[in-house]
């Protein structure tokens, strides 16, 4: 058990540092590198599917059925769809990746037994971008 867990860490440190990367990218108008960056999250959690295409609860049962993230994991996984919303060009993908951001992340708020007020604030971000 203590193998596994010190894998999940290593791993979720590893998608924390890409996030890093993601965030960097785009704040310097680095969208292309930005997006390579979360084709390599996706590679790093084994995604080759395009969550564009998937409906939210197809999306769901791959992360939490397929993939089996814990809610750490399904919570960074929101905060890249939200990046990518930020990056679409077209509204329409944007408000995609935002609606799934948003369920993806009030999901695990709901389940967590912890609070989080970065949490907190990414769906109030959220709910004000899909109002």
């Amino acid at each position: 058990m203590g193998i596994e867990k010190d894998y999940l860490m290593r791993q979720l440190m590893q998608l924390f540092e890409v996030i890093h990367k993601i965030l960097g990218h785009r704040n310097r108008g680095e969208n292309e590198q930005a997006e390579d960056q979360i084709r390599y999250f996706y590679n790093c959690l084994k995604i080759d599917t395009d969550v564009r295409k998937l409906s939210i609860e197809e999306l769901l049962a791959l992360l939490q059925d397929e993939r089996k993230l814990s809610n750490e994991h399904i919570e960074l996984f929101a905060f890249v769809l939200k990046e990518q919303g930020e990056l679409a060009n077209k509204e329409n993908d944007r408000i995609n990746f935002f609606r799934k951001a948003y369920f993806l992340l009030d999901k695990v708020e709901r389940e967590s037994i912890s609070y989080s007020i970065d949490r907190q604030m990414r769906l109030t971000e959220l709910k004000a971008y899909l109002n």
